[in-house]
């Protein structure tokens, strides 16, 4: 059986390389890169070229490519809610900032056990889930947000004898039930995670580890781990 040789970009299929080498050269589904002349049978051979040679820069998400020198590449992942790391697209900037925890480096250490994580409020969502060896878990957390003397800023006042006997608002009410909400912007949160999330998230002007909210970590870590104001990172 003759060899036959296919060119996967236009669905095509040659019976010599000269033939094949030909089209490559001359189709239009086959540029040029604009620095050195390089034709590329394949995408992957172009992305290969422009990798290797810094001749264009390329987006793996989409296989756009721009001069290194100009701003389309960063105009791009802007526009398009692009992951700067791994390159993958995203219809939202909240879906592509929630990806981008992904990437980050696990340094948030829980003051209960020896796990890392990559954010504070990953590290609450360990605890809330009963994982950490410490044996805390979801309602721990709920009721000392509740004790707390300053538990209105973040509490919503109906749910708050619920959370101090330890009651599980996910699963005693027929509906969800939102018992948290953030200091600055009134938004409601089923969990405390949730409402530590919405901070870390910039989502509004209330940081992580300032004012109320930060309040509140010290208050948590205080009561539940011993740490020293000194050991967590927050503003007076």
């Amino acid at each position: 059986m003759a060899q036959s040789y296919d060119c996967s970009l236009c669905d095509r299929q040659f019976s010599t390389l000269w033939q094949f080498l030909q089209h490559c050269d001359n189709s239009p589904n086959h540029p040029r890169c604009p620095v050195c002349g390089f034709v590329g049978c394949t995408w992957k051979e172009f992305l290969e070229h422009y990798r290797e040679t810094d001749h264009r820069t390329v987006c793996r998400g989409c296989i756009g490519h721009w001069a290194p020198e100009s701003w389309g590449y960063d105009d791009h992942l802007e526009d398009e809610n692009v992951c700067p790391t791994c390159e993958m697209h995203f219809n939202s900037p909240s879906n592509l900032a929630h990806h981008e925890m992904v990437h980050l480096e696990k340094s948030e250490e829980c003051f209960g056990c020896s796990r890392t994580f990559s954010t504070y409020p990953a590290m609450i969502l360990h605890v809330e889930a009963g994982t950490c060896t410490t044996g805390l878990n979801k309602l721990d957390l709920n009721r000392s947000a509740a004790m707390c003397f300053q538990w209105k800023a973040w509490l919503n006042e109906e749910y708050r004898d619920d959370l101090l006997d330890l009651r599980d608002t996910e699963e005693d009410y027929c509906e969800p039930v939102r018992p948290f909400k953030c200091p600055e912007c009134d938004v409601e949160f089923t969990k405390l995670s949730g409402l530590f999330q919405h901070v870390y998230s910039q989502a509004c002007q209330q940081g992580l580890f300032e004012g109320k909210v930060g309040r509140l970590v010290k208050w948590l870590h205080n009561r539940h781990w011993g740490v020293k104001v000194g050991c967590v990172k927050m503003e007076e």
